[in-house]
């Protein structure tokens, strides 16, 4: 499959979603560094909306976009943890707060996961943003693998430990969205 140089693309729908999903996980990164004195569980239903919001947003764009984009196989993995995972903060009471980072730092984890795989598969095609799709994989490995460690979830906070997974998610968003030229295929 041949590659062309892309000159100004014109901003898509598709950046136009995934930025709004950025937006939406920040917020999110708020709410949860804003829960008082530490009470994540009162946020939990709020945060696992956004999460689910964000995967199915997700989920639509990498469907409707399958057979135009790179990776999009990996992205939809990742939507349907995201969606998969939201519905235990959603629907279950949870009683005990320390289960509260530990469902989250899951979903980071397999996102991690999900986008180091797609980084090594971007630059196996000469994609130019495989490196981007690697740094943030490997900062929500970190993240994700941080918030499961107990002893730091007393150092910093919980609140604090979910607001680095949602602030980090956010992140990735707006990077797919910078990146996201690069991921159409032209040809």
């Amino acid at each position: 499959m041949q590659r062309h140089h892309f000159h100004h693309q014109p901003f898509s729908w598709v950046q136009g979603c995934w930025i709004a999903i950025g937006l939406l996980l920040f917020a999110g990164s708020i709410l949860a560094g804003q829960a008082d004195g530490g009470n994540l569980v009162g946020v939990a239903k709020p945060l696992g909306l956004i999460m689910m919001t964000a995967g199915i947003i997700n989920m639509v764009v990498c469907v409707a976009k399958y057979h135009e984009m790179d990776g999009a196989r990996w992205l939809i993995a990742d939507s349907m943890a995201a969606m998969l995972l939201s519905i235990f903060p959603l629907f279950n009471q949870m009683s005990m707060p320390i289960l509260i980072p530990f469902f989250f730092g899951m979903w980071e984890l397999f996102s991690g996961i999900v986008k180091v795989i797609d980084s090594l598969e971007l630059k196996e095609d000469h994609m130019k943003c495989w490196l981007g799709f690697a740094l943030i994989g490997w900062v929500e490995l970190a993240s994700g693998t941080a918030s499961l460690i107990k002893p730091l979830d007393d150092l910093v906070g919980m609140e604090r430990v979910v607001s680095i997974i949602f602030f980090v998610q956010s992140c990735g968003f707006f990077l797919k969205a910078t990146m996201y030229r690069y991921l159409i295929q032209k040809g």
